[in-house]
């Protein structure tokens, strides 16, 4: 399905090496936690970052966001649009319509990724709330195409996070995906929640690589800075140069430092030699 690609990164020192090819982009509701001063938003245009997102639908008004971000050059590169269910057939009609705000707010902001989550498990089986995606996917298709826009489905963890959420595999997600044949249409590989909800980091970003949209990022456990956990991001981040993903890495953290200085730790994890 996928080529095997041969995993091999410079070191030196036994240090890792990567380069910069990679964007970050900063989760604002995530690592502020509420809407940024402009100053702040400065200092991260400052430290070399280009590029934000939102982890759920932004909340502010969207020409007070626009103007911020244009003030301080940075652009938006992805958001997520209302919570909505594609797992239970009555709701997908709501889904659509959360879908259109979602994009609407995403023309404004200038963004083209769309993030959704798929809803609470129902008491269907498995296999029937996949097929259940599948349709209500297909429903938005229509709005995708005509707006030139890209829904990213979310796999999450559940066994600490999100309890009785419908998708936590990212190979149910393929699976979807797969049925649907669409690129408007794409995953979002959160590497937090694939990490606890079945681990693999290399091997489920190399076997699903044709169906990734974006990535996400934060320490395991705690969802924190990248750089406290169990997981190497540098080595993540080289493996995904190998692979040949230019995709943006999104950081979607809860800092337990301060913002900037998490942030300055990214960027010295990004260009370490």
């Amino acid at each position: 399905m996928f080529a095997r690609q041969q995993f091999c990164v410079q070191t030196h020192d036994d240090v890792l090496i990567w380069s910069k090819i990679v964007q970050y982009s900063v989760s604002l509701d995530t690592i502020f936690q509420s809407l940024p001063t402009l100053e702040q938003l400065k200092k991260l245009h400052a430290l070399g970052y280009r590029y934000v997102e939102w982890k759920a639908f932004p909340q502010e008004d969207p020409s007070i966001l626009v103007a911020l971000l244009k003030e301080a050059s940075l652009s938006c590169h992805a958001m997520g649009m209302p919570e909505g269910s594609l797992v239970d057939p009555s709701l997908h009609t709501q889904f659509v319509e959360q879908l259109h705000q979602g994009i609407e707010m995403s023309k404004k902001l200038g963004n083209r990724l769309i993030v959704c989550g798929v809803g609470s498990a129902t008491q269907q089986s498995h296999e029937s709330q996949l097929e259940a995606m599948v349709m209500g996917l297909e429903l938005c298709l229509p709005l995708l195409k005509k707006h030139d826009c890209e829904l990213l489905i979310e796999p999450r963890n559940t066994r600490i996070d999100n309890k009785g959420y419908a998708l936590s595999r990212s190979g149910d997600a393929a699976a979807v995906l797969k049925l649907l044949d669409d690129s408007h249409v794409r995953l979002l590989y959160n590497i937090y929640h694939q990490q606890i909800s079945e681990g693999n980091i290399f091997i489920r970003l190399e076997k699903y690589l044709p169906w990734i949209g974006h990535i996400r990022a934060g320490g395991v456990p705690g969802r924190a800075e990248l750089d406290s956990g169990e997981l190497s991001y540098r080595r993540i981040f080289a493996f995904l140069e190998t692979l040949g993903y230019t995709g943006n890495i999104g950081l979607e953290y809860f800092p337990k430092r301060p913002p900037f200085e998490g942030l300055e730790s990214c960027m010295m994890l990004r260009s370490q030699k």
